[in-house]
């Protein structure tokens, strides 16, 4: 194995800097721990994040992810790890209580906050779990937990490695930090060749680089069953003879233009649209945003809507992948405001044409897969949006064959959580 290098004197200055303020948070946190009731959950989350509780057996695998979507994510290995007769225990870590929760639930095996990364948090956690080896899922890159992993000779491995463009930059200011904290890693599995560029460029060796995959591809969800989709268009009182479109995961500033747009380019009887805010608590500035805009938009929370409704705001949650299930097209939300974009492996399993917006930097690895088979249309704002939707509502066959390109490129690369699990345990022995 190459050699691991320390941090250059400016990484030393960064880390340093880094250390500070971690313990500070850590000294914050102990005393918010000593001010909170012993039976709270608040007492709970502290106690896991200064390492003072401890769920598992010691030894085991330590797998880490930040939150509920990389747990999802991470779900597929872990799921592939449980079903090797070769395989260590496992413990899962999150960064959010959110995440915790979707772990213990999901993966089926011990879960808690990750330590704080402090030098004296993370020595404490290492102490009580002497992990067999860490893997993290994306850019969990954690300079202090890594530094005292390599310390204690504790493999450590990244798999679905991303860097996305936009974060490009601000880890490039941080060279001098992240660098050597790369170097600390014994293995990288990036999420895709040009994420594998990114990271050597921050300072990762190739020589190191594992698998090439993404394991939201193996977590994409099976599409609802017709009885589950019909199911859902008549507690929303849809139309089935009016085409639907899916505003998925939408941020305020995308549902009203587009809607407007698709209201302009309309030859016909007007589509029906369906919007799904991203969260809760948008659902009500969606909506205004919807009347400011001179569009009545029925609230599913209230019952199925009347006869005539083409406007339905969505205001649940968990229905989204039904929703593309039943949909003629969609629009992949976050992707019209510089939000990055959200996952289109739902919309893509479900077989629903997809159109994105701009702003996909965070989704790139898997958008580009969808776009060179034909699945996904990217345009440049919402006017553009509109138009490409009506054109996929106005030809069949363009719909069909979308539909067909997306369900066959999820089918094509799911299977990346078998091969990373070998090539975990291949590391870790």
């Amino acid at each position: 194995m190459t050699e691991r290098a320390g941090p250059a004197p400016g990484g030393r200055l960064l880390l340093g800097a880094w250390c500070a303020v971690s313990e500070s948070a850590a000294a914050l946190a102990t005393l918010r721990a000593a001010l909170a009731g012993r039976q709270s959950g608040t007492r709970r989350d502290l106690d896991e994040r200064l390492a003072r509780r401890f769920v598992a057996e010691p030894g085991a695998l330590w797998l880490h992810a930040a939150s509920v979507g990389e747990v999802t994510a991470l779900a597929p290995l872990v799921d592939r790890l449980r079903a090797r007769a070769d395989a260590p225990a496992l413990l899962v870590t999150t960064s959010t209580v959110t995440g915790r929760a979707r772990a213990a639930a999901r993966c089926d095996v011990p879960a808690q906050l990750a330590p704080l990364d402090a030098p004296g948090v993370v020595r404490r956690f290492l102490g009580l779990a002497r992990p067999r080896a860490h893997v993290a899922v994306e850019t969990e890159l954690w300079p202090v937990r890594l530094r005292e992993l390599a310390a204690r000779a504790i493999p450590a491995v990244l798999v679905s490695a991303r860097l996305s463009p936009e974060r490009l930059p601000r880890y490039r200011r941080a060279r001098g930090l992240y660098a050597p904290t790369l170097a600390c890693l014994s293995g990288i599995a990036p999420a895709s060749e040009a994420d594998a560029g990114r990271l050597a460029g921050l300072g990762a060796d190739p020589a190191r680089f594992g698998p090439i995959g993404n394991l939201k591809w193996d977590a994409a969800p099976a599409p609802p069953s017709v009885a589950q989709r019909d199911a859902l268009r008549e507690e929303l009182g849809l139309d089935p003879q009016r085409p639907w479109v899916v505003l998925g995961s939408v941020h305020p500033g995308e549902a009203g233009p587009v809607v407007a747009g698709l209201r302009a380019d309309s030859a016909g009887p007007p589509a029906g649209v369906l919007v799904a805010p991203r969260h809760p608590q948008r659902f009500d500035r969606v909506a205004d945003e919807l009347a400011s805009a001179g569009h009545r938009a029925w609230r599913a929370s209230r019952g199925p809507a009347p006869p005539g409704t083409t406007v339905v705001l969505v205001d649940r949650m968990g229905v989204l992948a039904a929703l593309y299930a039943l949909a003629d097209a969609a629009l992949l939300g976050g992707t019209l405001v510089p939000v990055g974009g959200h996952s289109p492996l739902e919309a893509a399993a479900a077989g629903c044409p997809l159109v994105a917006g701009p702003h996909v930097g965070h989704q790139l690895d898997l958008v580009e897969p969808l776009e060179r088979a034909g699945a996904l249309v990217r345009v440049a704002d919402a006017g553009e949006a509109a138009r490409a939707l009506a054109r996929l509502l106005a030809d069949p066959d363009a719909r069909r064959r979308a539909g067909d390109a997306a369900r066959d490129e999820v089918a094509r690369r799911r299977g990346h959580a078998d091969r990373l699990a070998g090539w975990v345990l291949e590391m870790i022995r």
